[in-house]
């Protein structure tokens, strides 16, 4: 007789727990009902893929060896949640309830679906000064290896340039690299020299003319997404410059003494 009247306590209590269930189902809670932002979370799961990537020399560990890496996320659907906690140190019956665990060092860091990263807002800061894409620059790629003699110089005249123009700007601590190294530089700047001359059979109307301009990885304000390499400084002269003294290498040598001279002035506070 106790055995039945302890089963037909349980058989209600049973009905009372379901009936309890769906009322909360059915009914929204007061906080709900009386407008109340009622706080609540989900959980999804992603798989990342890192592929890593090699340039330089002694690689992968050594000193001169620049390390790349790349990443690609997909969503994860998997009903097997429980194994997924558990890959995360949880017991899944409390993981709802548990702060999420700490991010490995090594993880990379994912900004939201917008152009910028987080805390920056790339259209709202005011334009920086013209010499400042020189501020930090301490190495960078040039060869002037190939440049064409031009009339009375010999045809080494491209190798000896080269040697003179890394001394001045070395002089100014700035080094100047191999093609190899450049891909280990902060932004990869690169110092491109165009020096072309007129070729007329009277020597009378002879001219020549330097072109110089720094390239820089720089990113795009409006979508920190894309990065290209551009112009961030430049500087031009000739034999028609009014301020020109001296022949063909001077003027080329000219580029090396304008940029020490804009490197130091920004550089220099």
């Amino acid at each position: 007789m106790f055995l039945l009247q302890t089963r037909h306590m349980w058989a209600k209590l049973d009905i009372f727990a379901i009936a309890l269930a769906v009322l909360l189902l059915l009914c929204p809670d007061e906080g709900a009902a009386n407008g109340t932002v009622v706080s609540k979370s989900a959980d999804r799961f992603w798989i990342l893929w890192e592929r890593v990537r090699y340039a330089g020399e002694h690689c992968p560990f050594g000193q001169d060896c620049n390390e790349m890496r790349s990443f690609s996320a997909r969503p994860l659907t998997t009903n097997n949640t429980g194994f997924i906690f558990r890959l995360f140190g949880l017991q899944a019956p409390l993981a709802g309830s548990q702060p999420l665990p700490n991010t490995h060092p090594d993880a990379p860091s994912f900004c939201e679906k917008s152009s910028s990263s987080p805390g920056v807002e790339p259209l709202a800061m005011p334009k920086s000064e013209k010499g400042e894409v020189l501020r930090g620059v301490k190495a960078l790629h040039l060869d002037l290896s190939n440049l064409k003699a031009p009339p009375g110089f010999r045809q080494d005249f491209g190798a000896k340039l080269q040697k003179q123009f890394s001394d001045i700007l070395r002089g100014a601590g700035i080094q100047v690299v191999s093609k190899e190294a450049l891909a280990q530089l902060p932004g990869q700047p690169v110092l491109n020299v165009y020096f072309s001359f007129s070729d007329p059979e009277e020597l009378c109307d002879y001219t020549y003319s330097v072109f110089a301009s720094l390239s820089q990885d720089v990113l795009l304000a409006r979508d920190l997404r894309i990065k290209v390499a551009a112009g961030v400084w430049s500087f031009s002269t000739g034999s028609s410059a009014r301020d020109h003294k001296g022949n063909e290498a001077d003027a080329i040598l000219a580029v090396a003494t304008a940029f020490v001279r804009d490197h130091q002035r920004v550089n220099s506070h």
